[in-house]
């Protein structure tokens, strides 16, 4: 990795946590959310009897 990949990759970091703490939030509430966000949108792939191996959620 070159040296300005390495300085864009630290911004990007440093970026993510500033956010981060600006929005009260650390990486693995983030990291839910966003599963949270994917999943919702993927569940019509699921059939009736999958989902029915999940009584406690709505769909």
């Amino acid at each position: 990795m070159s040296e300005k990949q390495k300085q864009v990759e630290k911004e990007r970091r440093g970026v993510l946590e500033l956010l981060l703490q600006k929005n009260g939030l650390n990486r693995k509430e983030l990291v839910d959310f966003l599963l949270s966000v994917w999943m919702a949108g993927k569940v019509d792939e699921l059939t009736e009897q999958e989902k029915a191996q999940f009584p406690n959620l709505v769909f």
